[in-house]
């Protein structure tokens, strides 16, 4: 009997899958993909535009009446059950990535921990099961925990840390360099902030693992002993390069005042660098930027206020033809040259035709590919080619001919035929640092521009970090992407949390045919569309936050945090407080624009100042009387997104008046409203 009684308790153990389901109310058939929702008991539907018979979420059985003693005694049993189920997949993951680890090493296979599983398997049985939790057991993050890592470099690396509910509770910082674990801190320097209330400081110095002359990433995480989870500090990671490029900016290339600006070395802030001026490509003048400007110092756009240039107006430029200045800030160190922000700048002032630069971005460069886009107006929709340096030599000529939908969709491009995609090269992979770089070159002639964030420097990882986004977010979807490099094809986790309380595990494996060809993955499936729990359309506000899980180990990658339950506009632009061009006094610098929205395709660029908006003149800060009483509201950045998510609404039209290199303009842009698909 007693032999029996284990076998019937084994084998209730391994098929509880094939009957729990019963006792629950949600069998459905083989087929039938089973994600309960951790705080609802419902089930969520994942979002298919090609399937209009997606499984809609179950209702949970109305329960008896029960006293309080039975409530909690059923709570407890479900919290253990709970534990218990996340305990066994947490189990059955590791046993899974045991195995495909046993494979690769006997060279069966290449590919992620479950690819020979999947191929064995009908896909219907290996669709991940989303593992549901109730509790802070094994959460990635803690929501009360904030923070901000403000400087990794050979000095010091340091910041501040907050728990926003129990600001007295001792923190402790993780600090990862190269994704290992190299210091556990404790803040212990107390401060009452003027806004933040009581935060605590951290800080080590010297840090050992960062006096090479090497490139480290350095992440920080904050977390209490007491309590579960750990949080990414804002502006983590950060990477501690081998020197810093030199930085500056073109402010004003006119007959009136010549061609000026500043430039620096953040190396060596004492040491003017030189400033080399290229018109139409060929240099006609090399200068130091030893000038002095008080607006650089009283902003804190540059570390000293000597730094600025200017150079009397070429002669070149003053024979009516249009003409492209470009300006090389030369870093002190190692004579390199680096293009700083308002180049190239295309004069045209006799009219007609001017030979327009090209524009396009560097933004994969892992163990994989290095991969980007690159565009000429002038071509049309002729491919135009772009050049890969490495070390300061020419590498590989790339066409830029690879299919990349988002840039037709959001029309930055008349087609999606502008990508450009390489396997790493080989010589990235000793484990040195390497500089890399990427130029657009220019149709059908003139100069060749460095794309959006080039140069980079790149040593091998071990582990790449996940890739993604989160970009759309309301009651009824959350959609966007993940994929991690290290799993190739194979679909990455993502957790989904709501409120700060984890509310689904799954997997992103939808398919999004734009991904294909992107550089960001070697195919489609690593999409997400996901409808939220019921009980967000609450008519209360509600925080969304979705991480992907990194493979093998190593920090998750935050895809981004969104509100729903509430209106929020969007004007297409993002703004700063701080104005890096020293010739206006007041208004919002425009940081960056999104291409899919309207304000791209209204000419509005990253860069311009916004002065006003609907006749509100923006950059001026709150004032308050000796009481503490407004008196007068504040239109920065911040006041500026109140009064949209206020006053405004998706599809409202606001006229906005910007300036840009001593000019202004005025343009009506539409708000919130997705240009393309």
């Amino acid at each position: 009997m007693l032999v029996l009684a284990c076998g019937a308790v084994l084998v209730a153990v391994f098929t509880h899958d094939l009957w729990r389901p019963l006792l629950d109310g949600e069998f459905a058939g083989g087929n039938t993909r089973r994600a309960s929702a951790p705080l609802t008991g419902t089930q969520p539907a994942l979002l298919d535009p090609e399937d209009a018979h997606a499984s809609a979420a179950a209702s949970a059985a109305a329960l008896e009446p029960e006293d309080e003693l039975a409530r909690q005694q059923r709570e407890a049993a479900e919290r253990a059950r709970i534990d218990a189920e996340a305990e066994a997949a947490r189990l059955e993951r590791e046993r899974r990535e045991a195995e495909a680890k046993a494979r690769a090493a006997s060279g069966s296979t290449g590919k992620g921990p479950e690819a020979e599983v999947a191929a064995a398997t009908p896909e219907a049985e290996v669709e991940a099961e989303a593992v549901p939790i109730e509790t802070v057991e094994g959460q990635a993050i803690n929501p009360n925990l904030t923070g901000q890592l403000q400087e990794a470099t050979n000095k010091r690396i340091r910041g501040w840390v907050q728990d926003k509910f129990e600001p007295e509770s001792p923190l402790h910082i993780e600090v990862l360099i190269n994704d290992a674990v190299a210091y556990t801190l404790r803040a212990d320097k107390r401060e009452n902030h003027k806004s933040l209330g009581v935060i605590w400081r951290f800080e080590q110095p010297e840090p050992a693992e960062l006096q090479d002359a090497e490139k480290h990433v350095i992440r920080a995480f904050v977390y209490r002993n007491d309590q579960h989870g750990k949080s990414e500090l804002r502006n983590s990671p950060r990477t501690r390069a081998i020197g810093a490029y030199p930085k500056g900016r073109l402010e004003e290339a006119s007959p009136e005042t010549g061609i000026t600006g500043y430039a620096w070395d953040p190396d060596s802030t004492k040491k003017a660098c030189g400033v080399i001026i290229r018109v139409d490509g060929e240099t006609v003048a090399t200068i130091k930027a030893n000038k002095k400007n008080e607006e650089l110092l009283k902003r804190k756009i540059a570390p000293v206020n000597n730094c600025a240039f200017a150079y009397d107006w070429p002669e070149i430029l003053s024979d009516g033809q249009a003409h492209t200045v470009q300006i090389f800030a030369v870093d002190n160190e190692d004579g390199t040259e680096h293009e700083i922000e308002g180049s190239p700048r295309v004069l045209n002032p006799g009219g007609g035709f001017a030979n327009e630069p090209p524009v396009g971005a560097f933004d994969i460069c892992n163990k994989v590919v290095l991969a980007g886009w690159a565009f000429d107006p002038d071509a049309g929709t002729g491919t135009i080619d772009v050049e890969i340096w490495i070390d300061g030599a020419l590498h590989a000529n790339v066409p830029a001919n690879s299919k990349r939908d988002t840039l037709r969709n959001s029309k930055v491009t008349p087609d999606p035929y502008h990508g450009w995609v390489i396997p790493t090269p080989e010589q990235l992979k000793d484990g040195a640092t390497h500089t890399v770089r990427a130029y657009a070159l220019n149709y059908p002639s003139g100069v060749k521009v460095e794309l959006a964030g080039s140069p980079k420097q790149y040593r091998l990882e071990e582990n790449s970090d996940p890739m993604g986004g989160f970009w759309r977010a309301d009651d009824n979807t959350l959609r966007g992407w993940a994929a991690d490099p290290d799993l190739g094809a194979q679909p990455c986790e993502i957790e989904i949390y709501i409120d700060g309380k984890l509310w689904l595990r799954t997997v992103a494996d939808r398919r999004e045919d734009w991904l294909v060809g992107s550089g960001y993955a070697p195919n489609a499936e690593h999409g997400f569309a996901i409808k939220p729990p019921d009980f967000v359309k609450d008519g209360e506000e509600h925080e969304v936050q979705i991480l992907a899980i990194n493979y093998p180990d190593g920090p998750p990658k935050n895809l981004g945090t969104r509100t729903i339950g509430v209106t929020s506009v969007f004007p297409g632009f993002w703004t700063g407080d701080k104005l890096l061009d020293t010739r206006i006094s007041k208004g919002l610098q425009v940081t960056s624009v999104s291409p899919w929205y309207d304000a791209y395709h209204k000419d509005v660029k990253a860069g311009d100042v916004l002065l006003e908006y609907a006749g509100i003149v923006a950059g001026n800060a709150e004032v308050k009387d000796a009481q503490g009483n407004v008196t007068q509201a504040g239109t920065m950045t911040k006041d500026f997104r109140i009064w949209l998510n206020t006053q405004k609404k998706k599809n409202d039209v606001v006229r906005f008046k910007f300036w840009r290199d001593g000019e202004t303009y005025e343009v009506d842009i539409k708000l919130g409203e997705i240009v393309g698909k």
